[in-house]
């Protein structure tokens, strides 16, 4: 992969000295951010025009770009939005043949925001160029989000409790997070719907198949005070990441409804952008397959498309 990257003008230990640092103070000058990796990429790669290869691409089509800051610094705004979903800062450092952005993120990884949407081009920016000069097929970056449908059985309080029990298994034997407490929302069904119901009840010690009758006497017992019953609400029992978790695994939501949605009861793992990337791509993969195996839904068929 590295006879595209040579073929344009690349050697190892390649510095292109002031024309890269004028390239990115003027990328600079329209709100991107410098941090040490774009820098690194925009002064070994800067000025390379990586022409597509002649085979016309191994697994997609083959795709050129132009190495420059200046050529996708009117996409900085855009940029920035993506990083801030994707919770990892991002410097543009050119653009392909196709008229699409291509940025670096702050570990040193190729990006490119592209026809629906951004794309991991690669895991180094000598990878992701060869890449999309070879014609690699990239990895198109989404917000992954599973709805698996309850096992058989009455969809009743008593089953959303076990369903949300085993959702707190799967996330903390796969290591996504820990939780220590179950929380309820229940909605009426009658009018414009009322919550009668919104709040957190913990775990206790021992076995999870311990939790599961007191949770459900606890939480019959606060819809009885409320003067509501489970049968006319549409509950909602939600695993809330543990106070005090921070950054990409704060954004996994796992939840089950039963009652009133139009989809049926199911649980619902998901999470935003920045889950996309590994290492918590791969628990949050290994959560939803351990739940697809619970619910007898295979993971890509639980997928949402």
């Amino acid at each position: 992969m590295t006879g595209v990257l040579t073929e344009a003008g690349w050697r190892p230990g390649r510095d292109a000295g002031d024309a890269a640092m004028l390239a990115v103070l003027i990328a600079v000058t329209v709100g991107a951010e410098l941090f040490p990796a774009a820098e690194r990429a925009a002064r070994e790669f800067h000025g390379l025009h990586v022409r597509p290869a002649a085979d016309g691409g191994a697994e997609v089509a083959a795709i050129g770009s132009v190495v420059d800051p200046r050529e996708a610094r009117l996409d900085v705004p855009s940029l920035n939005r993506l990083a801030h979903s994707l919770g990892v800062r991002l410097f543009p450092l050119g653009r392909t043949d196709t008229d699409a952005p291509l940025a670096v993120d702050e570990h040193g990884r190729l990006l490119m925001l592209g026809p629906g949407g951004p794309w991991l081009l690669g895991d180094t920016v000598h990878d992701g160029l060869s890449a999309l000069a070879t014609g690699i097929a990239p990895a198109r970056l989404r917000a992954p989000r599973w709805r698996f449908p309850l096992p058989g059985g009455p969809a009743d309080l008593d089953a959303a409790v076990r369903a949300a029990l085993v959702a707190v298994f799967a996330l903390h034997s796969t290591g996504v997070f820990s939780a220590r407490g179950v929380h309820l929302r229940a909605t009426t069904l009658r009018g414009v719907g009322v919550v009668a119901v919104d709040e957190e009840f913990p775990l206790i010690g021992g076995s999870l198949e311990r939790n599961a009758e007191p949770l459900t006497e606890a939480m019959n017992g606060r819809l009885d005070a409320a003067g509501v019953r489970a049968g006319g609400c549409e509950l909602v029992l939600t695993v809330p990441a543990p106070a005090g978790t921070e950054g990409t695994t704060a954004t996994v939501e796992c939840a089950v409804t039963v009652g009133g949605s139009a989809e049926g009861p199911a649980l619902l793992l998901s999470a935003g952008l920045s889950a996309s990337f590994d290492p918590t791509a791969k628990r949050l993969g290994a959560c939803a397959q351990a739940l697809g195996d619970w619910s007898g839904t295979p993971t890509d068929a639980a997928a949402a498309r």
